[in-house]
């Protein structure tokens, strides 16, 4: 499978399967064709028509897919292919899930990891003075992980980071961008628009890589189930959040600027048609594997396979 990323970002596209070929159609225009292998990835936004068969080929082959609102307005929704046949991983998922000492595992596990990555950000985007207390205060956080012996702990020692951790990037990045710390639903400034958008389709990649594996997306451990959300997604996102964290601010001012943004009371910080447009320009490049750094997928399988292992290992000595 290819790594190409498909846009659907406009409501007067019909697309529809032709075989193993996705067609395009717009009003007056050619239409385009994309085979199905290579596509690596969907990101829709609104309401383009797509054809049922469309979803279903999406689906059978595993590809994610990503729906966005179109102002904000609405919930995310991913689709992906059903669970696949490793009935065993699935098995020792369910049982970690309702073991407190293996959860607790691996909530520390997942927080442990996110915490080491935003020390890497700090220190690769703001090695100066700045960011030294901020990481003294995320690494004693990463520290205490060890003694916490509740999620609602866990929790806190990353909160704690986090606030320290966005501190420093309200005193580094320019004043212009608006930033005064993390906020969402809606985001209140471009930094937060451009953050919230990376973390939701990081999501559909997660998704998928969960569902090879035969987990469950829904069995959250860290993120407790809830209806109508995918919490171990939310579970495996965390430990990636820092690689978007790299990504968006080296978006700002170019390609992005503050004219791709359309500030509104009700909506919050969004996007315009030709920001979107250079925001997924650069996320498809920033997928492209490259010697230099591990792709988001990649670390997205190891950390699966690293929860897989801590399952199953517990339930050998359950």
């Amino acid at each position: 499978m290819s790594d190409l990323t498909l846009i659907l970002d406009r409501r007067d596209l019909v697309v529809r399967m032709e075989a193993q070929t996705v067609c395009i159609e717009r009003p007056g225009l050619m239409p385009q064709k994309v085979p199905l292998r290579m596509i690596g990835r969907v990101i829709a936004i609104g309401n383009p028509m797509v054809s049922c068969g469309v979803w279903r080929a999406l689906a059978e082959k595993n590809i994610p897919v990503v729906l966005l609102p179109s102002r904000g307005k609405g919930g995310t929704a991913y689709i992906g292919s059903g669970l696949s046949g490793a009935v065993e991983n699935r098995m020792a998922h369910y049982r970690a899930a309702h073991d407190k000492s293996c959860a607790l595992a691996m909530c520390r596990r997942l927080i442990h990891m996110k915490l080491k990555g935003q020390e890497r950000v700090l220190g690769q985007l703001y090695p100066d003075p700045a960011g030294w207390a901020s990481l003294k205060i995320i690494r004693k956080c990463r520290a205490d992980l060890e003694k916490a012996d509740t999620r609602d702990q866990i929790m806190g020692l990353e909160g704690a980071a986090a606030a320290a951790y966005f501190r420093t990037w309200k005193k580094q990045l320019p004043g212009k961008w608006g930033f005064l710390g993390r906020n969402r639903r809606p985001p209140k400034d471009p930094v937060n628009a451009l953050l919230s958008l990376g973390y939701v389709i990081a999501g559909s990649e997660v998704r998928s890589v969960i569902q090879k594996r035969g987990l469950d997306p829904a069995l959250g451990i860290l993120h407790t189930p809830k209806p109508v959300r995918d919490s171990f997604v939310l579970d495996i996102l965390e430990p990636i959040r820092p690689l978007v964290d790299e990504f968006a601010p080296g978006l700002l001012d170019n390609p992005i600027q503050l004219k791709h943004f359309s500030p509104s009371h009700n909506d919050g910080c969004l996007l315009n048609k030709d920001g979107r447009k250079a925001f997924y320009q650069a996320w498809a490049g920033w997928l492209e594997p490259d010697e230099d750094r591990e792709t988001l997928r990649s670390v997205a399988k190891k950390v699966v396979r690293e929860m897989v292992n801590l399952f199953i290992g517990h339930s050998a000595g359950c």
